[in-house]
């Protein structure tokens, strides 16, 4: 016996077959879809993050802009031309130089002063001590990329030295006072050692019991210290400011040095601390 199917089964059936596929549509379009988002997320470029305003604090420049920055200003001074400088600067920058095969020799150079200007450019202020003692201030134009990389950006600039915090000076006097000669005596004989000497033990009868300050080594002191007391401590300890003359062994080049000593008195008077010194 045949069995029969009514028209309205068929039309249920038919129905049903229908739905079916256009679930299997969207389905795959989903997947498609979310394929598309993740491929245009995965190469998409990663967001440059937003430069600092001018003069922005809190946002100092990162160790690469102020090496190049240094060694820029170091190279011009010692030839300003551009077939020694013309690497170092930015694609499609030909900035009129100076000429010369030789210049200043720089000593030792350090950047004084930044100045961001946004897009990645910045004004880098470096402070350069020549073999004669004069200091130099260049500054330098810079922009660095998303890369990295760090180039100038035209011909650098001689500017007078950064202005300095409108702070009235640290008030001194001479030493005075019944331990004037033992405090004069102890900062001469504790500084001649304390430039001359690599062993801590050898300033061992200089500074206070159960403390240690860590010498420098390789100097000589020239002459007699210019020792005063600062007036702007109380208690019955004393700070005292040295300003001395000391010469490198090594180099023979003489260093014209101020410091700062804080002293105590126990049985008699002894060293406590060198100001920025290690300890």
């Amino acid at each position: 016996m045949r069995a029969t199917i009514s028209p309205s089964a068929l039309r249920g059936v038919g129905r049903s077959l229908r739905l079916r596929r256009i679930g299997r549509v969207a389905l795959w379009a989903l997947v498609a879809l979310l394929l598309i988002r993740g491929t245009e997320s995965v190469l998409a470029p990663t967001p440059e993050p937003r430069q600092a305003p001018a003069g922005a604090k809190g946002s100092p420049l990162g160790p690469a802009s102020t090496a190049f920055a240094v060694s820029f200003a170091r190279a011009y001074l010692a030839n300003p031309s551009l077939r020694r400088l013309g690497d170092r600067f930015a694609e499609g920058v030909t900035p009129k130089v100076g000429a010369g095969t030789t210049g200043r020799e720089v000593a030792q150079a350090e950047v004084a002063q930044t100045r961001r200007l946004g897009g990645g450019r910045a004004i880098v202020t470096v402070a350069c001590e020549l073999l004669g003692g004069r200091v130099l201030y260049l500054a330098v134009p810079i922009v660095r990329n998303s890369a990295g990389e760090v180039a100038a950006l035209g011909a650098p600039s001689l500017v007078a030295a950064p202005e300095t915090a409108g702070l009235e000076a640290e008030r001194t006097q001479p030493l005075s006072g019944a331990d004037a000669g033992a405090i004069g005596e102890l900062v001469d004989r504790f500084l001649a050692a304390y430039v001359s000497t690599s062993e801590p033990a050898d300033l061992s009868y200089y500074v206070a019991p159960r403390t240690s300050v860590a010498p420098i080594g390789g100097l000589r002191l020239v002459g007699t210290p210019n020792v005063r007391e600062s007036q702007d401590e109380g208690g019955p300890d004393r700070t005292v400011i040295a300003s001395v003359r000391a010469r490198d062994e090594a180099s023979g080049v003489t260093y014209f040095l101020s410091y700062r000593l804080e002293l105590v008195r126990r049985e008699r008077w002894y060293v406590s601390a060198v100001e920025g010194g290690l300890r």
